[in-house]
């Protein structure tokens, strides 16, 4: 009988992780050498890109140039993805920085070589851009030029576009900053259980150990972690506030009303729905709070507290998985989907997709990447809870959406929105709390219907709230305000007790939340997990639905293969949904009273 692998295992080293436990980035290119010389391949294409400047005129001459261009940028892609995915697994590694900044630099230095593109083809009539976007042989550009046609006044001079090419890589700045300090420079040191064992705190076995059932080990691994980030703060106010600068400074210098409005513009994604998200969400706090009155009675608590929210709620120990039975729940959660869907995901997640374990000087949480020409690929720190068996259905959703898309759309319609991309994640949570539900009885049951009620808490409405701080610190920059470290923690605390109500204590340390959160630095990107799930919950309950199951799995999968062939509201409009309705977000609230009454009864 073959052995199961252990649940949880931490290496100190890069080197020490066994191969296959490691994801398989051999097949994108064998090693160092292979990447050098492409490298240096691709920098030969970018300066003939040049040579088309101001003759942008004609069709056969534009389409030329959408081909070519494309062509190399498919290349660069290649090329980061290995060197990003490389440094991902140890920030540390000398030749992976280089590597990783090599293929930034190229990347700015193609986009400042063809940045004449928008301004040379905003000039042209409607008329012909409209045409064009209409005629089957520049279908795969399609988007593009509707996208020229309805940005026209945000398209600046080619010397401008070209400036701000060149700032592209420095922009990047902040965010680099964040993550070295985060994931490498950071430490937290050791936390004593009840028992007196010590267990080393990281950022990827946080929350692990905020399940545990000693209330007062979870106070201490809170505190210890955020008296971290305490000892920091100063210099994550400051790489914020120069992120959040910079986002408004590109905003204004494009002509936007605000940094919002320039974020959401490359998806024509009006902004009134990331306000009405945001409002949304606050009249539904109400059955929020009603969740954190439940879990305080239910753990005999007067009050909670922020170290309270992930312990689960039926006093069990937490569920413990190997990877392998992680693997087969969810293949077995997906059959809803298909035959071929669970077929190409099981090779996948077992055969290289993968990189499983922590191991020092790895990125914290997780992510699902890859591009056109390579597999997709996994990265996260399994340690063997119910949550990461989430966390993988969540990144395969990502995976298997690229992996669909990649094999029915051309190279330039294939890269699906940043506003779609957590939908195909959040349905495959959807799916899994489903098959859960129907599998498990008596406390395991109860444990997964107390995690859905968390994760609705976690994936919709605190990111919500997180959203709401991104919106904030914007706008206090644009007013010409100061964006001080007061400010970040008054603001992110007043937050933090206005979504979590009465019900949960107003614990000091929670001020310094913001600094540990990456996605502030991607500019407007979080609010759609929010919207993510809303839509999830569209598509999950017709596809488990009996009588139209089959037909809806189908017009999903659909839904998955378009990629990026169209704009995301247009795509999704398609599918039947229509974010401008409140009601869409109205039945997250319906799904969490829904658990809790399950719970309560």
């Amino acid at each position: 009988m073959k052995k199961k692998e252990q649940v949880s295992q931490y290496f100190d080293s890069r080197k020490k992780v066994p191969a296959q436990h490691q994801w398989r980035l051999d097949t994108i290119y064998k090693n160092l050498d292979a990447w050098q010389k492409h490298f240096s391949q691709v920098g030969k294409m970018i300066a003939p890109l040049g040579r088309y400047q101001g003759k942008l005129k004609s069709q056969p001459v534009i389409l030329e140039f959408f081909q070519k261009s494309s062509a190399v940028l498919r290349q660069i892609e290649k090329l980061y993805v290995y060197a990003n995915h490389l440094s991902s697994v140890d920030l540390s590694e000398h030749h992976a920085q280089i590597i990783t900044q090599k293929s930034q630099d190229l990347y700015s230095r193609f986009s400042q070589t063809v940045s004449f593109q928008g301004p040379e083809l905003s000039r042209l009539p409607d008329s012909l851009l409209k045409k064009m976007s209409e005629e089957q042989r520049f279908h795969e550009f399609h988007r593009e030029l509707k996208l020229i046609l309805a940005k026209k006044k945000h398209i600046l001079g080619e010397g401008e576009e070209a400036l701000l090419s060149m700032f592209s890589r420095i922009f990047s700045g902040p965010e680099d900053i964040f993550s070295a300090l985060d994931s490498i420079d950071l430490t937290f040191g050791e936390v004593k259980d009840g028992q007196g064992k010590k267990h080393l705190l990281t950022s990827g076995n946080f929350t692990k150990l905020l399940e545990s059932q000693d209330r007062s080990f979870r106070e201490k691994v809170f505190k210890t972690l955020y008296i971290a980030y305490q000892s920091h703060v100063h210099t994550y106010a400051q790489t914020l506030n120069l992120c959040v600068k910079q986002h408004c400074l590109y905003a204004k210098a494009k002509k936007y009303r605000s940094a919002l409005e320039a974020s959401l513009s490359s998806n024509l994604i009006d902004p009134k729905i990331y306000r009405k998200l945001i409002a949304e969400t606050n009249n539904s706090l109400p059955v929020l709070h009603d969740y954190f009155k439940f879990r305080a009675k239910k753990l005999g608590l007067r009050r909670l507290n922020m170290w309270d929210l992930r312990v689960n709620l039926t006093g069990s120990s937490p569920l413990r998985y190997t990877y392998e039975e992680a693997v087969e729940i969810c293949l077995a959660a997906l059959r809803p989907l298909g035959d071929e869907y669970v077929k190409v995901l099981r090779k996948g997640l077992l055969g290289g997709w993968v990189d499983k374990y922590e191991n020092k000087g790895k990125r914290s949480g997780a992510f699902s990447g890859g591009c056109y020409d390579s597999l997709p690929f996994i990265l996260m720190n399994f340690s063997g809870t119910l949550n990461d068996v989430y966390t993988l259905i969540h990144e395969a959703g990502h995976s298997m959406h690229g992996w669909l898309s990649r094999r029915q759309q051309p190279y330039p319609l294939s890269d699906y929105s940043l506003f779609v991309a957590e939908i195909a994640s959040t349905v495959n949570e959807r799916l899994l709390t489903d098959y859960l539900i129907k599998t498990y009885t008596g406390k395991k049951r109860e444990i997964v219907i107390a995690y859905e009620l968390d994760a609705i808490r976690a994936t919709y409405f605190r990111q919500t709230m997180f959203s709401e701080f991104e919106l904030l610190i914007h706008e206090k920059v644009e007013k010409d305000e100061p964006l001080t470290l007061q400010f970040f923690n008054e603001s992110y605390a007043a937050l933090n007790a206005r979504y979590h109500g009465p019900s949960v204590g107003k614990d000091p340390f929670i001020q310094y939340e913001w600094a540990r959160i990456p996605h502030f630095y991607y500019n407007f990107y979080v609010y759609q997990y929010a919207t993510g799930i809303a839509a999830a919950f569209y598509f999950a309950d017709q596809i488990t639905h009996l009588k139209t199951g089959k037909a809806a799995a189908e017009r999903y999968l659909k839904f998955l293969q378009s990629g990026g062939n169209d704009f995301p509201l247009l795509q999704l409009k398609r599918a039947g949904l229509d974010f401008n309705k409140p009601e869409l977000y109205r039945a997250v609230a319906k799904n969490l009273r829904k658990c809790l009454n399950l719970l309560e009864n």
